[in-house]
């Protein structure tokens, strides 16, 4: 007798959560991350106002960023995954 667990419907939909939840997992495993840096927040000397929208803030956060990877005060980006191997 068939064991009533692997019924064609449910291995479909046990197929296709694995194959989502290995998707989904690799997509974060190769997000970029930025090593901290005590430049990171303040910028090329240009401060956010305390009512500045978060993209703004955002993209004052990014240029400070890239400013101390020129400056060679920080480290380049790299997957996360990177982390965790070591």
């Amino acid at each position: 007798m068939i064991n009533p667990f692997f019924h064609t419907p449910r291995r479909r939909f046990i197929t296709l959560a694995t194959l989502a939840a290995v998707i989904a997992f690799g997509w974060y495993a190769v997000q970029p991350v930025h090593p901290r840096c005590k430049t990171y927040a303040v910028g090329s000397g240009s401060l956010t106002s305390a009512g500045a929208s978060a993209e703004e803030r955002e993209a004052v956060a990014r240029q400070a960023y890239e400013d101390a990877l020129a400056d060679g005060a920080c480290g380049p980006s790299r997957a996360r995954f990177r982390d965790w191997i070591g």
